[in-house]
């Protein structure tokens, strides 16, 4: 604003018919004053740097599409976001197809079941190393487990064997009756014969399926803490190693 105006405003005509010299100079500076701060305004405005980003992707022609927001042509392609120097700052990934969202899904799901099944048999070991001293504890524990099963097969065999002696008792009562109708008591006494005979034979099938599966799962169990009892003397041996290693090294910055 002009050092006249500025006067008018500080001192009406209504009120001075002319201004005194002292104010005339103090509404000059501050007239200058405020020039000054209004142009290196104007330059610190035109001397700032751009920040509007820019937005680009290759369309399925192939062809580059830039913009300030994102092409509508890109909505199923990767936009890259650049700086104003053209630089890339980050990408915005495409959707993804209804195939890509299943496969996705499928690897979600594949990567759930086998973090699943690491928990399990991270489970699964520190009960088998709380279970078990050694390797002979885990045979002797085995051996117990078939011995009780064999005891049921002793039994069984033996009560077949006393079957046999029975039906054999039984054929011969029933000779007397060989062209005459066997009496109803002979009959049943034939039928719970055969049933105890089956009992004792699917107990002794039993006992033997249970024995496999026994061998089977002890097996295993040997098996895997004798892994275990590896990987704990692997592991041990590079710590010592590494523990080795880090005294030499201070003894020689010693």
């Amino acid at each position: 604003m002009a050092p006249e105006l500025l006067l008018q405003q500080r001192y009406p005509v209504h009120r001075f018919r002319s201004a005194p010299p002292g104010a005339i100079i103090a509404c000059a500076v501050l007239a200058g004053t405020l020039a000054l701060g209004s142009s290196a305004l104007r330059a610190q405005t035109s001397n700032a740097p751009h920040t509007q980003l820019s937005y680009s992707c290759i369309t399925k022609g192939g062809h580059t599409i830039t913009g300030d927001l994102p092409p509508p042509d890109c909505k199923d392609r990767d936009v890259r976001v650049l700086n104003p120097d053209g630089s890339l700052k980050y990408v915005i990934p495409a959707p993804l197809s209804l195939e890509q969202r299943k496969k996705r899904r499928e690897e979600e799901e594949k990567q759930r079941q086998e973090e699943e099944q690491e928990r399990a048999q991270g489970h699964k070991d520190r009960s088998l190393l709380e279970t078990y001293g050694s390797v002979e504890e885990i045979d002797a524990a085995r051996d117990r487990a078939i011995a009780g099963r064999q005891g049921l097969i002793t039994r069984a065999d033996q009560r077949i064997k006393q079957y046999e002696r029975e039906r054999k008792r039984l054929d011969d009562e029933a000779e007397f009756y060989a062209k005459r109708q066997l009496p109803t008591e002979l009959k049943e006494a034939y039928e719970t014969n055969d049933a105890l005979t089956r009992q004792q034979e699917k107990t002794r099938a039993d006992a033997l399926h249970e024995i496999e599966q026994i061998k089977e799962r002890f097996g295993a169990e040997r098996k895997r803490y004798v892994e275990l009892e590896e990987m704990a003397a692997k592991a041990a041996e590079a710590r010592e190693r590494k523990e080795r290693e880090a005294a030499v090294q201070q003894s020689q910055e010693e």
